[in-house]
Order: structure tokens, then sequence, then C-alpha cells
């Protein structure tokens, strides 16, 4: 992918760097993962604090 390419650049980890980025690319399916990870943690804590909307 193009985005990875250039996330290793040394002159945008330089600038992504400076502003206090670290920029890692990734495929789709390791996105998709993360996603699915994060959204089954966040909801084991809104309902551990019970958290509703109203």
């Amino acid at each position: 992918m193009e985005v990875n390419k250039i996330l290793v650049m040394p002159d945008v980890v330089d600038k992504l760097s400076a502003v206090g980025i670290d920029a890692k690319g990734s495929s789709a399916e390791e996105l998709a993962a993360l996603i699915k990870a994060d959204s089954q943690k966040y909801a084991r804590v809104i309902k551990q604090a019970g958290i509703k909307l109203d």
C-alpha cells in the first residue's frame, strides 16, 4: 500500500515525530482486527462503568 511506503520515508518520519506522532502503517486486515479488539475492550469498560445512553 502506498501509504505504508510513505510512512517509512525518513523526512515523513521526522516531520511526524516532531509533532509527537508515531505512525505505523498496516494492512486492512490488521486494522479490522484492531478495531474489533478495541470495540470488545471498550464494550467491557462501558458495561463495568454502567454508562448508558440518554
